[in-house]
Formats: structure tokens, sequence, C-alpha cells
């Protein structure tokens, strides 16, 4: 199905939807939004955990922190990796002629990915041996420190080729003249105006939901000090990323073509009310966060702060569902494709689904258990 016959886009796979459409997007949503907490988590964490390795010298919390998050890491980056594989699979089932078009015109740095996750992967283990478990070595410290900012640049890489690849999908309009410029597979969006805002826009995502996990980390912390000390970087990284992405997003908005910005603000009334609500949510977490400081640590503002961050992100993850489809409409429309739908294979995906999160859950709480033995070990050595 191609809308506009005069571009080069390919008809859509001839085997109907194993499932009807609102389901597919509905899984293709949550499971994109656990992929992207912990991304976030991973890309913020790392740049945080290369900061306080650095500062480990002059600050006894920044030394802890980075050892805290030494640990925590290797398990974030397995999580990140194993749940982006869902997502992905839905968005290639709906939407394969668009994104393995923009991933064949991008296909070197597009492959090259596989390479940079394995490097950072083993880049993640390698901080986690030597800076954690390294106790007076400072040169292996020192080692693991540069290590650590190999890995950030690394994932630095990956996220400006995933934003390059997601860019490129929703223009097919700039196929044929980029296949033109070169047939090598070397075709980064460079001129794209959206897509330097949609970079920084999901950079500075990654240092706020970073913020809001080491306030978390805080809650799980039982010494006064290091508790309020990360409670206070947890809060002032989850303010200053959210107020400069506020900046980011109109500037992500204004590069837009007119037709989708004028959607986001009073022509469609689903894209109004998520740009509505991604405007409050953010502002209403940090109002909360506040309040829990200036009370000493509520824990319920403290909640609701941290659930106000997450429906954010929720927020966010439908923001680009929607424009998505904005984008696509003159070219193509999900309600045409054939469905078939398989229902046994359907409950078979749910109870595994549902069973997958109840092991990640499991798993979560036995890596926080063991994350705070070590803590407490870590403390009552010092």
């Amino acid at each position: 199905m191609n809308l506009v016959p005069s571009l080069p886009i390919p008809y859509p796979d001839p085997m109907p939807l194993p499932a009807p459409v609102w389901l597919l997007r509905t899984l293709l949503l949550l499971t994109f939004f656990l992929h992207v907490l912990f991304m976030n988590c991973l890309l913020g964490g790392t740049t945080i955990a290369l900061f306080c390795a650095m500062r480990r010298k002059s600050s006894e919390f920044c030394a802890r922190l980075a050892a805290d998050l030494g640990r925590i890491l290797p398990t974030v980056f397995a999580f990140t990796i194993t749940i982006g594989v869902a997502p992905l699979l839905f968005l290639q089932v709906m939407y394969g002629q668009f994104l393995y078009s923009s991933s064949i015109l991008i296909g070197v740095p597009w492959l090259a990915v596989i390479g940079m996750v394995i490097v950072a992967y083993y880049g993640v283990y390698f901080f986690s041996m030597k800076f954690v478990e390294t106790k007076t070595d400072g040169q292996r410290k020192t080692g693991a420190t540069v290590v650590l900012g190999l890995v950030v640049v690394v994932l630095a890489g990956i996220a400006f080729i995933y934003s390059n690849n997601f860019t490129l999908m929703l223009r097919p309009d700039r196929w044929l003249s980029l296949y033109r410029h070169n047939v090598g597979g070397w075709n980064l969006s460079w001129t794209e105006p959206s897509l330097l805002p949609r970079y920084l826009h999901f950079v500075l995502s990654a240092f706020a939901v970073s913020g809001l996990a080491l306030i978390v980390l805080s809650l799980r912390r039982q010494e006064a000090g290091y508790r309020q000390w990360l409670m206070d970087q947890g809060f002032l990284l989850f303010a200053g990323a959210t107020t400069l992405n506020f900046g980011v997003g109109f500037w992500f908005l204004a590069k837009l073509p007119s037709a989708l910005r004028l959607a986001f603000v009073g022509g469609n009334g689903l894209a109004s009310a998520l740009l509505g609500l991604g405007f409050l949510l953010p502002l209403a977490g940090i109002a909360h966060l506040i309040l829990a400081k200036s009370r000493k640590s509520s824990n319920r503002q403290i909640g609701i702060g941290i659930g106000c961050g997450l429906l954010t992100v929720a927020t966010m993850v439908g923001m680009r569902d929607v424009l998505r489809n904005l984008t696509l409409a003159p070219y193509f429309n999900l309600s045409q494709l054939p469905v078939s739908p398989q229902w046994g294979i359907i409950a078979l995906f749910v109870v595994l689904f549902v069973a997958g999160l109840a092991t990640l859950y499991y798993m979560l709480r036995k890596v926080a258990i063991a994350s705070r033995i070590q803590a407490a070990a870590g403390e009552s050595l010092q």
C-alpha cells in the first residue's frame, strides 16, 4: 500500500497482521515504555557514574555513588537490550516498509550498532569489576574511569544512530535523493531540521529519568547523610534536565512541518492533549519533590513526584506514536492493512509477557537486595 505512488515506498508485507492494529499498537507502546525507562537509566546512569568516578578523590559521596552505579549498571544494560527487542519487532510488523528502507539507507552505522553495543556492554562490566571491586589500586580505578568514558561516548553514538533511523523512516520523500547521493549506506539525516532537537530531547530525558532513579536509590540507603545527598542530587538532576527539556521540546515542535505543528497546538485533539500533559506532568513532579524537600523527605510527596515523572515518560511515548502516524498519514494507513488474528499465539504471548514481567520484578528485587547488602558492607568498611 502506497498512497503516493510517485515515492519509492515498498509495499507492506503481504502476510496479514497476526493481531488487530489496536492490540499491536498497545503492545508497542507498553513494551517501548518499559524499554525507555531502562534505556534512559543506562545512558544517564553511565554519565553520572563517569562524573562521580572523576570526582571520587574530592567527594566521598561521589565515590560511593560511582560504586553503587557500578553494581547496578550491568543489570540495567541487560534489561535495556532484552526489553528493547519487543518494541522493535512490533514496529517492524506494522511499519516494516518504512523502517527497513531507512535502515538500508543508513546501513553501515545501523549494522555497526551491534558491535557498539558489545563494546559498551563489556565496558560497563569492566568498570563494575575494576572500580567497584578494587579497594585501593587508584591506577586500576583510573583505567576503569577511562573505559566508562568510552562507554558513554558509544552509548550516545548509538542513541544518535537510532534517532537518525527513526527520523528518516518518516521522510520517504527524501529517500530517493539520499540514495542517489550515497548508495553505500552512509545516509545519516544530517540535514533533517528536527533531528538535533529530537536527539537532545532524548538525552535530556535520560538525565531526568536518572534523577528520579537516584531519588529511588536514596530511599533504599540507611545512612542519613548519603541518603539526603542522593535525594538532593536526584532532585537537581530531574528538575534541571526537565527545565532544559522544555526549551528543547518547543524547539523540536518548531522544527516540525507546519501541518504537524498545528496538529499539536489544537488541530488534533489527542495530540494537543498529550502535549498539554507533557507540559503539566513534569511541572507537577517538580512541585511535589519541592514539597517533599520542604517537609524533609515526605514519602508521599516523593511517590507522587516520581509517579508524575513516570507518567511524563508514558505521555512522551504516546506523543511519539501520534507524531509517527500523523507524519506517515499521507503515505500509509495502518487501518488498511489486512488482519488475520491468531488468538492462540496472542494468548501465548500475553501469558509469556506477564510471566516475563513477573520474572523481571523478581530479579529486580533480588538485585536491589544484593546491592543494598553490598552497599551496607561497603559503608561499614569506611
